[in-house]
């Protein structure tokens, strides 16, 4: 310990007694204060530590870094790893970061955890759902008329609902 640090006494029993001298305590504030302080609390709380807030026209992802297959394949859909540019400035306070978000690192990454952030451009993000959904429907499609040929080529009768003539 430091010659300007005072050492903290210890209760009976040996258990050392923390006091806090960083913020004035709850109990102390005025109805206004503490309601204040609350309110600040549940918003910095109420946000999910994975939100973006980014450049209009890009879709962000928090891809799992450690994945090296799965970081590939979203470089080959077209995701690249989000950096911000002025990072140290930005960690330090003195520039405003491009893209809102928890996780900034001094290389410019963002990191959370075991994921990294990635975006790709929006319509991009669109036209791969728009994909998927259509591979999922074919198939269902598929998967059905294979039920069908099946049932048919083993002499079993397949019957079809008129779903229009069913009440729901």
């Amino acid at each position: 310990m430091s010659g300007t640090s005072e050492s903290v006494p210890k209760t009976q029993g040996g258990v050392t007694v923390v006091q806090p001298v960083s913020a004035v305590p709850s109990a102390t504030l005025t109805a206004e204060a503490r309601n204040r302080r609350y309110a600040e609390l549940r918003e910095r709380i109420g946000r999910p530590r994975l939100e973006v807030v980014g450049l209009p026209g890009r879709h962000y992802f928090w891809a799992p870094r450690g994945d090296s297959n799965e970081l590939d394949r979203l470089d080959l859909l077209g995701y690249r790893i989000v950096r911000e540019l002025d990072a140290t400035n930005v960690l330090a306070g003195k520039a405003e970061p491009k893209i809102k978000a928890a996780g900034l690192r001094e290389d410019g990454t963002y990191v959370l955890g075991d994921v990294i952030l990635v975006d790709c451009d929006q319509e991009v993000y669109e036209f791969l759902m728009l994909d998927a959904e259509q591979r999922s429907n074919a198939q269902q499609s598929s998967a059905k008329d294979n039920f069908t040929f099946e049932a048919e080529k083993q002499g079993v009768p397949v019957f079809e609902v008129d779903k229009s003539k069913v009440g729901r």
